[in-house]
């Protein structure tokens, strides 16, 4: 899978133009706020529908604009596809999205260019809160088993309705005819997900193995949830231990006004040496076991989808040693399309003969795609 080419409209400061990549290594440069991120940036919301910085899309539209659009022609394995994404920056915030020219739900949308991106924000990956991760695990997921977006979708709903049982005055009876359904979607959500964190864990070590310097400690992944709930495996055993703690926790999730147990509470665990990651790792570990996480992704979503998927890396030597670095980019060349962005054009010499630079000044591309290392 490669992106062919992408238009932009209206997106940060980007000129409204056509930017055309190589299909194998793209270094974007240019000096500090001149746009080269935000041309990553706009390369991951066309494909995910979400940017790597920031959490509303009303911050990546320019100023003095109130909406944007991206565009952009995708090489699949089953051809190429155009993508389109028109956003208007509201409130409410208004999406209209098509591939091949046909409106498409967001489950669709999402399934055509997943990209994956490793920037400093990788660090909220491992020393934020348990929300980031569970984002992250559900994503990963979701491409791998689509069936869990509506799963997701099905559970929050029924938690919110649990929730609002909560605070009036419904009896038990009605209570428990909630508490069956919200059982059900929460089984099948933890299902998933567990699934989801044993395929990490399966490439994880390797991948970590090959990226880290000696003295990094060792890591340990797993999924984390209520003290009791690892005993059932199967999803029925799920969906029972569910029904049986949400009847026991009723009358202090009455008190409290919200469901305490489940999978909005849930986290991957992440343990350096036995420790809690945030209390343990530097900048530069925290971002290099970032980036082992999601190549961990990377490669069990191509081994299922069998086809490699693009890979941004944003500011790419910044809080790496030079070692790590060239580990990191010998451990990424190879079939995927890459995107990296960096202020240092010498980066450029560091990988694969006959990549591609562009330069980015004032969010216009200055030099024409197609300057490469000589070979």
């Amino acid at each position: 899978m490669r992106l062919i080419e992408i238009r932009t409209a209206g997106f940060r400061n980007l000129a409204a133009e056509t930017i055309s990549w190589d299909p194998a290594v793209n270094l974007v440069t240019g000096a500090n706020g001149q746009g080269k991120t935000n041309i990553l940036e706009a390369i991951a919301v066309l494909g995910n529908l979400r940017s790597f910085r920031v959490s509303s899309m009303r911050q990546v539209v320019a100023h003095g604009e109130v909406e944007f659009l991206l565009e952009g022609r995708v090489e699949t394995r089953d051809g190429v596809v155009r993508l389109t994404q028109h956003v208007t920056a509201g409130p409410p915030v208004r999406r209209v999205l098509e591939v091949a020219g046909v409106a498409a739900p967001v489950s669709r949308y999402l399934q055509v260019f997943p990209v994956f991106t490793l920037s400093g924000a990788d660090r909220e990956l491992i020393a934020g809160g348990p929300a980031v991760r569970r984002a992250f695990l559900d994503r990963c997921a979701f491409l791998l088993e689509p069936e869990l977006f509506d799963e997701i979708f099905a559970y929050r709903r029924t938690l919110s309705q649990r929730n609002a049982a909560l605070i009036s005055v419904v009896d038990d009876h009605e209570m428990e005819v909630w508490e069956g359904r919200l059982a059900s979607a929460a089984a099948a959500v933890v299902h998933r997900r567990r699934r989801m964190c044993r395929r990490l864990v399966e490439s994880f070590q390797p991948i970590y193995e090959a990226l880290r310097s000696s003295g990094f400690p060792e890591i340990e992944l797993s999924y984390r949830g209520e003290a009791g709930s690892e005993k059932a495996e199967k999803v029925s055993e799920l969906e029972e231990h569910y029904q049986k703690r949400y009847n026991e926790t009723r009358v202090r999730d009455r008190r409290t006004g919200f469901t305490s147990e489940g999978p909005h509470r849930h986290d991957l665990g992440l343990r350096a040496d036995g420790r809690t990651v945030r209390h343990t790792l530097s900048s530069g570990q925290s971002k290099m076991v970032a980036a082992a996480l999601r190549l961990a992704a990377v490669t069990q979503v191509e081994s299922q989808r069998g086809e490699h998927l693009p890979v941004i890396v944003d500011d790419v030597d910044a809080e790496l040693d030079v070692e790590v670095l060239g580990r990191l980019i010998e451990y990424l060349e190879g079939e995927r399309q890459l995107f990296f962005s960096s202020a240092d054009k010498g980066v450029l010499h560091r990988l694969r003969t006959g990549s591609n630079r562009l330069e980015v000044r004032q969010g216009k591309q200055i030099a024409a795609a197609g300057e490469r290392l000589d070979e």
